[in-house]
């Protein structure tokens, strides 16, 4: 039995040891599905088959063998390397004598890691490089550079693919000491992949995303330095910007703390220089800085004027100084005492004779001497009479869009009140106080009243108000911006004509400029929704300055800007220019045109407003010997606005007295909104005012009343037009009794023809609506005029009524509910021998029936 014994486990012996032997054979012959189960077989047969272990290392590394995988073969491999570590000193000789010394073992350890390298490349994605670099432990250099290279790579062009910020971002972050250590070239790749990611949805030029990719990424200063330099040169909006580069890396940020500096240093103030040099400590010796400084400090006292026998000053500092503003001011008081001479020819010839100093093409200068080199134009203030004027001083005139009131505002010593004035004739009454708005102990002074009188915007202790004119008198006033949205400081508000838009001179973090108390910019704000007023939005660098730009008054025509500027140029230190809106939005203007040498003098001239049909210009002035008084000039023909059309009068129920309603404008042509019109609470009047070039529609709307409608067309109107009309407006309750009839004036047809135009299309959508509400019945009539013969118009009108039948059965009307007639000319309302009677009989009237 022992004999037997031996002979078996002999036997067992010598087939593992033929089995791997035969392993490694079949392996060398390339016999490898033969040589990977002999492998198999001794590792099934001995759990600790070391010689198998190795040999199906070797196989998985041979790159000919159909499943070539070298992260199989370094498992393999270190499943070897725990069994040797187990192993005794003899029976690792006797592996060494059959070859597998641990010189070779490393060898192929290194072999397989190589391999292991090229296989993650070659599989792609940084998931199969992170396997690598944590199944093949204690890598060495060469290749935990090679895989960190691949992975970094890899991460980041998947990322791009994903195009999320966020995840860039976070990969930018985590793996910065791998990408500074093994792929430095990649941090300027990547900061690009960050930047377009973040502006996949955003404007990469716009000036608040930058910036606020700044605050949230600062890694990224230096990629985002050139597009912040141009964006702020764009939008030199400096306080802003001032705000977000407080923790920014300024080392990374030189091009856009040029443009800082250049509107500290533009300014000529020497405390806007300092507080440069104190904000950007690392740039103190940078952009000559220190000279600019020195220029500043000795600046002559510009609040004391110029007289003859400090020329040498100013000559020496405008010298030194130009261009920054202060010494452009110091060149304007040099000529003042010139121009207030009019001699026009010496000072144009100091103004050539300082020029170079400016350079060739500073447009302050140029246009300084076109103002003094245009003939004059014999314009000449008239003051408004002494009926208004007093020996107290009034200033800050508004003038309603009708011209009928005149407000100002009265300096009574200690205080400030709003007065008011009618017009009489060609002069005007009396000034009365507005009680209702003034107080005893705060300063209050009118800053704009709509187009239809009924509400006034307030300068009240330092904040603008509004009130709105109710049955008794005015409302109390009101803040015209809420807390989030206020001004840091708000001053002269003009409303649109149409109500929907309010231009003001104020200050906050988004001025052109830096921020100093002489600092002022033009804002718009949007009417909302629900009727309150958006943020402000700066009008842009047309027309603002980094100086004072203030006084706004925008004509009834929508399109013509009049304000006072002191960093456009001119020849005092506010002068009154005018510039026209482009298109329907708010933010594009024409180069704005000084308004000449006879309106503007030395000193600071603004708070001009214009009269509705462009003529005459209302201001407060210095009068000789008195306090400021208001005053009235010609507009010069060319900076006249366009024609704006108007109408007005009452607004009444069928008992005549004044309906509760307010008249919504619409233009036609676009179906947008063209304003809203409130009557006089106390009696019905009304006053609109309507620029050219669009057909207009305008609804009488109220609480319980039917909506009445009537149009204006000045497509091609070059002139204004002037229209009266009282409307009279049914009630609801009126109209489901019956037997009233309305014309439908916003109905539109091509010359003989019965195809309704689009133009039509809102007020029978009206008519449908209110005939489903309230159930009603009613008849369309159609009428016309006796050009064609009697019965071509019998036709035509039937025509046309049927017409509008069908239409507002389309909108749901039931066809019980509605009948169509034609009168032909049966029916005329006026005489057919005018055009104007003409055009009154043809028409398409809505009789309301009783309903039975």
């Amino acid at each position: 039995m022992l004999t037997r014994a031996c002979l078996f486990l002999s036997f067992v012996i010598l087939s593992f040891t033929l089995s791997a032997q035969s392993g490694q054979r079949l392996l060398e012959q390339e016999n490898y599905g033969a040589a990977r189960a002999a492998f198999e077989q001794e590792l099934r047969e001995d759990g600790e088959g070391t010689e198998a272990l190795l040999g199906l290392a070797r196989l998985y590394a041979t790159e000919a063998y159909a499943q070539y995988n070298p992260d199989t073969a370094y498992t393999y491999l270190r499943e070897a390397q725990r069994h040797i570590r187990r192993l005794s000193k003899g029976e690792r000789k006797k592996l060494e004598r059959a070859g597998l010394d641990s010189r070779g073992i490393r060898l192929l350890k290194n072999e397989i890691r190589e391999k292991g390298l090229a296989f993650a490349i070659e599989k792609g994605g940084s998931e199969a490089l992170t396997f690598y670099m944590e199944h093949y432990s204690r890598l060495d250099h060469d290749n935990q550079e090679k895989a960190m290279q691949a992975f970094l790579q890899a991460r980041m062009e998947e990322l791009q693919m994903q195009g999320s910020y966020e995840a860039l971002r976070d990969f930018a972050r985590s793996r910065k000491a791998d990408i500074r250590e093994y792929r430095p070239e990649m941090e300027a790749q990547l900061q690009d992949a960050i930047f377009r990611a973040y502006f996949q949805e955003r404007d990469s030029t716009h000036l608040g995303s930058l910036f606020n990719l700044l605050a949230d990424y600062p890694e990224a200063a230096a990629r985002l330095d050139a597009p912040l330099s141009q964006a702020l040169r764009e939008t030199p909006f400096i306080a802003r910007a001032e705000s977000y580069l407080r923790n920014a890396d300024h080392r990374q940020l030189p091009r856009t703390i040029r443009v800082v500096y250049y509107y500290h240093y533009i300014t000529g103030d020497w405390g806007d220089l300092l507080g440069f040099q104190n904000r950007y400590p690392t740039y103190a010796d940078s952009f000559n800085i220190q000279a600019a400084i020195t220029i500043a400090r000795a600046a002559p006292d510009l609040k004391l004027g110029f007289t003859d026998d400090r020329l040498p000053v100013f000559q020496h500092y405008i010298e030194l100084a130009a261009p920054v503003h202060q010494a452009f001011v110091a060149l304007q008081q040099v000529i003042a005492q010139d121009l207030l001479r009019k001699d026009w020819e010496k000072a144009a010839a100091t103004v050539r004779r300082f020029a170079p100093y400016f350079g060739e093409e500073d447009p302050r200068v140029a246009g300084l001497l076109d103002l003094l080199e245009r003939p004059e134009e014999g314009l000449a203030p008239i003051p408004l009479g002494e009926t208004v004027n007093s020996e107290l001083g009034e200033y800050a005139p508004v003038i309603s869009a009708d011209g009928q009131l005149l407000l100002f505002c009265r300096n009574m010593g200690n205080n400030e009140d709003i007065y008011a004035a009618r017009r009489e004739g060609e002069t005007w009454g009396a000034p009365y106080p507005i009680s209702a708005l003034n107080t005893a102990v705060a300063h209050e002074a009118p800053l704009a009243i709509s187009a239809d009188n009924t509400t006034l915007l307030m300068y009240d202790g330092g904040i603008v108000k509004y009130t709105d004119k109710e049955t008794g008198g005015w409302s109390a006033p009101r803040n015209f911006f809420p807390d989030a949205y206020k001004p840091e400081w708000q001053g002269s508000t003009t409303f649109a004509s149409n109500r929907e838009a309010v231009l003001f001179a104020a200050r906050s973090m988004d001025l052109v400029g830096v921020r100093n108390d002489d600092n002022i910019d033009l804002f718009v704000s949007l009417r909302r929704p629900d009727g309150g007023w958006g943020p402000p939005i700066n009008l842009g660098t047309v027309l603002n300055t980094p100086f004072e730009d203030r006084s706004p008054f925008l004509h009834p025509d929508m399109r013509t800007l009049y304000f006072s500027s002191r960093g456009h140029g001119g020849l005092g230190s506010l002068d009154v220019f005018t510039s026209t809106r482009i298109g329907d939005g708010w933010l594009e203007w024409t180069e704005p045109e000084n308004l000449g040498k006879e309106i503007n003098l030395p000193g600071r001239d603004w708070g001009y407003k214009i009269s509705t049909d462009g003529t005459t210009a209302y201001f407060s002035g210095d009068a000789p010997g008195k306090k400021e008084e208001l005053f009235q000039v010609a507009v010069p023909e060319r900076f006249r606005p366009q024609p704006v059309s108007t109408i007005r009068g009452r607004i009444l129920g069928l008992d005549g007295k004044p309906a509760r309603a307010e008249l919504i404008l619409e233009d036609l042509s676009t179906g947008e909104p063209a304003g809203r019109i409130q009557p006089d609470p106390e009696t019905g009047a009304f006053f609109v005012t309507l620029p050219s070039g669009r057909l207009y529609s305008y609804t009488v709307e109220g609480p319980g009343l039917y909506p009445v409608t009537n149009n204006i067309d000045l497509r091609d109107n070059e002139t204004a037009l002037e229209v009266e009309e009282n409307i009279e407006v049914p009630t609801l309750e009126e109209i489901q009794k019956g037997d009233i009839t309305l014309p439908l004036k916003n109905l539109f047809f091509d010359t003989d023809k019965y195809d309704i135009k689009p133009e039509s299309f809102p007020e029978l959508n009206r008519l449908a609506e209110l005939v489903r509400a309230y159930g009603l019945k009613v008849e369309i009539a159609g009428h016309t005029d006796y050009v064609g013969g009697a019965e071509y118009n019998q036709a035509l009108s039937q025509n046309r009524a049927e017409a509008v039948r069908s239409y507002l059965l389309s909108r749901g009307v039931e066809d019980g509910q509605i009948t169509a007639r034609g009168y032909g000319l049966d029916q005329p309302l006026a005489t057919n021998e005018t055009e104007e009677g003409r055009a009154l009989n043809r028409r398409v009237e809505i009789r309301f029936k009783r309903n039975e």
